[in-house]
């Protein structure tokens, strides 16, 4: 059977209405926003300033992308609401960090729905890897992370810090919404899948239909799931008593602070100073590895603000105390332009130090340097009421080589000058390294103790292993496993807090 132009253009239309038919229903709605100030396009930077009767009104306010009816958030809806302890769980972690994650995407004018983002991403979870090693509490990827400047070593990862994370994850957002020429849904749906397959979706759907939407793509399951998940959250959020959501109270003020920290100290001692456990400046501070706080990493350590003025008044005391100017022994060959790029200070401040009238230095003697370290004129020191040991100590790590290391990539890895690491090693640059040798590392013990013993701290990394550890640390496997309540295991869990006595 033959048909003409017209029967041809008329089925057509049909099949194209019944395609259309079938497919999921959408609905758009502007969500109305500050309602007590007018309405704005998402202009969240107003609100710095605003009174809120609590940090979940405020974060309200903010909401800014378009509520849609479509099952598939409905869907998501449900899944929270059959999952209420995991909402629950992620929010109380979130706790400490909302009100200046909040603060960050109100400095940047981005929709306050952001600040949901890392309970879809990972609970709030600061410590979460995933199987593609992306970590934190944004889960950016070891490639986007280098991109955004979240810098990593043995004692340190930029992407578990809560706030430089979070200052990268806005810049991230920003630039998807500016890519993707101001959608909301692609911008976010990129930061899950990546703006190629984004883009490449685009194009494809583009050919056939036109004009779309994230709707209309077809992405990863994962980021098919994502968006409407975040929407849903968003929905719930919003209207909590309609969902029967109990929100926990939190006022429009931070529950935490960041105090500035001039030099290297360990968290013991800032628990001793703060009279914050360990384990919460853990939980607050997860940016760290180990159990030392370094200023060159992150200078400014988060602390409950009620713990806040003791420690400034303890830690003012202390540090006059405890930390003595920095000295350089002046070796053969040595000129104040290299020892000024050894420490990264100027020449001028190590002569006006030194009351040095030349460039002119004589080898063997000693150069004051316009830094502190750790000096124990004092054996002991009183703090509370109790009596601690003061150490300015080293113990050796061992590194076990591995294919394509080299002398500068290990001396950057622990942060580390190479010359030290050279003749920590007794070699040079040219000495050959090989697979499985161990290498020393010197680092420096926790300040304070009230023990003999050595207390230690490590967080656990993508394709650590228990003899990588207990032969870094120089203890047994089974002590490490026994410590740490592990059942005898090979590889260890990324993430995880691990303690090491020594």
């Amino acid at each position: 059977m033959f048909l003409n132009k017209s029967s041809k253009l008329i089925i057509i239309i049909l099949f194209a209405s019944l395609i259309s038919s079938c497919s999921q229903p959408l609905s758009y709605k502007r969500p109305q926003i500050i309602a007590n100030f007018g309405n704005f396009d998402c202009n969240t930077y107003q609100l710095k300033g605003k009174n809120f009767t609590s940090l979940w009104v405020k974060i309200n306010t903010g909401f800014c992308l378009d509520t849609v009816h479509s099952s598939r958030v409905d869907r998501e809806i449900n899944w929270f609401l059959n999952n209420k302890a995991f909402l629950y769980r992620s929010i109380e972690r979130a706790r400490p960090f909302l009100y200046h994650v909040v603060s960050e995407l109100e400095k940047n004018n981005l929709p306050f729905e952001l600040a949901l983002l890392p309970i879809v991403e990972s609970g709030y979870q600061p410590y979460a890897y995933s199987p593609s090693k992306a970590a934190g509490i944004w889960q950016f990827i070891p490639p986007t992370a280098r991109e955004y400047k979240l810098s990593s070593n043995w004692w340190y990862d930029g992407r578990r810090d809560i706030m430089n994370s979070t200052k990268a994850a806005a810049h991230f957002l920003r630039d998807m919404h500016r890519h993707f020429k101001k959608d909301w849904l692609l911008a976010i749906a990129s930061y899950n899948t990546g703006a190629g397959k984004v883009g490449r979706s685009i194009k494809k759907v583009k050919y056939t239909i036109g004009k779309t939407s994230f709707w209309d793509l077809n992405l990863p399951r994962e980021t098919e799931i994502y968006v409407p998940k975040l929407l849903a959250l968003r929905d719930i959020m919003a209207n909590p008593k309609k969902y029967n959501i109990n929100l926990p109270q939190l006022k429009n003020k931070p529950y935490t602070q960041f105090v500035k920290i001039d030099y290297p100290i360990d968290f013991f001692t800032i628990s001793v100073l703060s009279g914050v456990s360990e384990k919460e400046l853990y939980s607050l501070n997860p940016g760290f590895n180990t159990w030392y706080f370094l200023p060159s990493m992150q200078n400014k350590v988060l602390l409950p603000i009620k713990n806040i003025k003791i420690f400034k008044d303890r830690y003012s005391k202390f540090s006059k105390t405890i930390y003595q100017k920095k000295t350089h022994t002046i070796q053969n060959g040595d000129t104040l332009s290299r020892i000024s790029r050894l420490y990264n200070v100027s020449i001028k401040s190590i002569k006006v130090l030194n009351n040095l009238k030349s460039d002119l230095i004589i080898a063997g003697k000693k150069l004051k340097l316009p830094l502190k370290d750790v000096s124990a004129v004092s054996k002991t020191v009183k703090i509370n009421k109790r009596e601690y040991k003061v150490s300015d100590k080293y113990f050796n790590y061992n590194h076990l080589v591995k294919r394509y290391d080299n002398w500068h990539k290990i001396a950057k890895f622990y942060n580390v000058k190479l010359r030290s690491l050279l003749n920590w090693n007794n070699a040079t640059k040219k000495t050959k390294l090989l697979v499985g040798d161990k290498l020393i590392i010197k680092m420096k013990t926790p300040i304070l103790s009230n023990t003999d013993k050595l207390n230690l701290r490590y967080v656990v990394n993508l394709g650590d292993t228990t003899n990588i550890v207990s032969t870094g640390f120089a203890i047994s496997k089974k002590i490490l496993l026994k410590t740490n309540n592990i059942k005898d295991s090979k590889y260890l869990i990324a993430g995880k807090n691990l303690i090491i006595v020594k």
